[in-house]
């Protein structure tokens, strides 16, 4: 009895321990091909078969510490082409900046309309949970599903399946591009035809960020974002 107590006492102060350091979680994207995308716009296609084929050399890591979590790409020197094909992957990744959980809420950066605008968003809710199960870097995870909702701000609402694999044995509610709120860290994670894999997991990471900017940051929401872009959009139009 008193080595069972004594296990499971060293069991409980390593799992403490562990919460008190920072995690770093690296992640690689792909982009799935959808034929009928951009079927009718010969340059937009163009542009998504380059993403699909420049998003292997993309990046990605979500640092967690006890305030919240950081998500954010890598940054690799490439030629001047290189840049563009980068940033057509990321584009199509829909990544904009990096992505902040903090204080109970999803902050992105997006630089839009030649400035950079922080978007506050609430963290995603009404996941529907299964029993079913896969192993993602030897670690058993299970599957949850949601729905990605777009406003554009000219009247036209998307609505994008989700799925994302979580995995209970490392209790952290976290996951990529603002992605969370799940009993287990998200591990893999598909929006529409773009999938977030793991590629490496660092329990005890040197790395670490200071968030707190955002309680003073001035944010917008995503849909005012879009309106505004669209009647920037309208603006254009007329010259």
């Amino acid at each position: 009895m008193r080595n069972i107590l004594f296990l499971f006492a060293l069991f409980f102060s390593g799992f403490l321990f562990s919460q008190k350091n920072n995690i770093e979680v690296e992640y690689d994207v792909k982009i799935i091909d959808e034929k009928d995308l951009f079927a009718t716009n010969t340059d937009l296609r163009r542009l998504h078969e380059r993403a699909m084929s420049n998003a292997e050399h993309l990046s990605f890591s979500l640092l967690i510490n006890k305030s919240g979590s950081k998500f954010y790409n890598h940054k690799i020197l490439t030629t001047e082409d290189g840049v563009y094909s980068k940033n057509a992957a990321l584009i199509f990744s829909s990544y904009s900046g990096e992505v902040f959980q903090f204080d109970g809420w999803i902050f992105k950066e997006h630089s839009a309309l030649g400035e950079k605008i922080i978007v506050k968003e609430a963290i995603k809710d009404n996941w529907i949970l299964y029993n079913e199960t896969k192993v993602i870097d030897k670690y058993v995870c299970y599957k949850a599903t949601n729905v990605n909702t777009i406003d554009n701000g000219s009247g036209k609402i998307f609505h994008h399946p989700v799925e994302a694999w979580y995995c209970p044995q490392l209790p952290y509610n976290y996951g990529p591009n603002g992605y969370s709120n799940l009993p287990g860290l998200i591990l893999q994670l598909q929006v529409r035809n773009v999938i977030f894999g793991v590629k490496k997991i660092v329990l005890n990471a040197a790395g670490d960020f200071d968030a707190t900017f955002l309680k003073n940051a001035k944010t917008v929401t995503l849909k005012e974002l879009n309106e505004k872009i669209a009647k920037e959009v309208e603006t254009w139009k007329r010259f």
